[in-house]
């Protein structure tokens, strides 16, 4: 097992060309906010230190994840390094490599035959060893009370600290260390005002930590021919019913004046494990005409939700993190979410 890793240590450097006095660090840690998120491999050498995420087959998550960790890195332990991103696997798509060049994340494929020793079970079958990588929790940004913060950001646009904790109830204590870690990560600026400056990276970072599909209960696919048609009938017999539910994503967001909307699918939240029962009755196992995606929430989704003719939909806020955790086609939807309803 030694000489193995030693085999893939040296074909790493070489690819990088990175200098064979190199300092390998497996399941480097990296604290953000009030979790550790372990990246696969650290390799220092010099001024750079170059973090590596590997995978089977190199995605569009493995990009979006390394290039939003880079960001959130505490300056203090990189001080003046310079930080350099390379996702590792035994195949790539060529979008994927178009999005990673757009986010100055190197790509390095490597033989099947070394992968399976490169891989993160084999780097971490220690029993005592952390997991390659961070389980769901609650995390810092998306969790109820911090995206209250954010959604608020992005909306609002305040002058202060201050008139945030004012406007939402938080202590102006939490508020400040959420804020200063956003500032600390380039994300918001607070030149004139606070301002999400990047709301790509943002938006990235929240699909990483919370991707709707983690939530998905089940999938219907039905006999109708749009998702408008779909929602219409499905808020039909539950509100028939008395059952809760809330639609959202692009469900609800064109109710918020959004210009895109997917007819192919639409996105409904069921507290209750009747809505289930109810939703069933639509399925058509030959049709695949529009799909019915069916989420169980991670937090009261229903007090903050409205109707809006004969339909209930997620507030405004739900609606952009929902968005924001579809990948690429929803943060496309969550930023025009975010002109047509934030103040100018």
């Amino acid at each position: 097992m030694e000489h193995d890793t030693k085999l893939i240590n040296q074909f790493i450097l070489e690819k990088l060309r990175i200098s064979a006095d190199a300092k390998i660090k497996l399941a480097y840690p990296i604290t953000v906010g009030e979790k550790e998120i372990l990246i696969d491999l650290a390799i220092e050498s010099g001024n750079t230190i170059t973090l590596v995420e590997i995978r089977s087959g190199i995605n569009e998550d493995a990009v979006y994840r390394i290039y939003a960790i880079s960001h959130l890195i505490n300056k203090q332990i990189v001080g003046k390094k310079k930080i350099r991103l390379v996702c590792v696997g035994k195949s790539l798509k060529y979008g994927t490599q178009e999005l990673a060049i757009r986010f100055g994340v190197e790509t390095l494929l490597i033989p099947p035959k070394l992968y399976e020793y490169l891989s993160p079970g084999r780097i971490g079958n220690d029993a005592n060893t952390h997991s390659m990588h961070s389980q769901p929790n609650p995390s810092t940004l998306t969790s109820e009370k911090a995206w209250k913060i954010v959604s608020y950001l992005l909306l609002e646009k305040p002058d202060n600290i201050l008139s945030v904790s004012k406007k939402t109830g938080v202590s102006y204590g939490w508020i400040n260390s959420i804020i200063h870690k956003l500032i600390d990560s380039g994300i918001v600026t607070a030149d004139y005002g606070l301002r999400v400056k990047y709301m790509d990276r943002l938006f990235n970072l929240v699909s990483w930590e919370r991707a709707l599909e983690g939530m998905l209960l089940e999938t219907i696919t039905t006999n109708f021919s749009t998702a408008s048609q779909c929602i219409n009938e499905v808020a039909l017999n539950l509100n028939k019913l008395g059952i809760d539910y809330a639609f959202t994503a692009h469900s609800s967001a064109f109710s918020y004046g959004s210009s895109i909307m997917k007819e192919d699918t639409a996105y409904i939240y069921l507290p209750n494990p009747l809505g289930r029962e109810v939703i069933r009755t639509f399925s058509e196992k030959k049709a695949c005409v529009c799909r019915l995606n069916a989420y169980v929430p991670d937090r009261d989704v229903m007090k903050p939700s409205s109707m809006l003719k004969a339909i209930r939909i997620v507030d405004v806020c739900q609606n952009i993190l929902d968005l924001a955790g579809l990948g690429m086609d929803g943060r496309i939807a969550a930023k025009d979410l975010v002109n047509k309803n934030g103040k100018l």
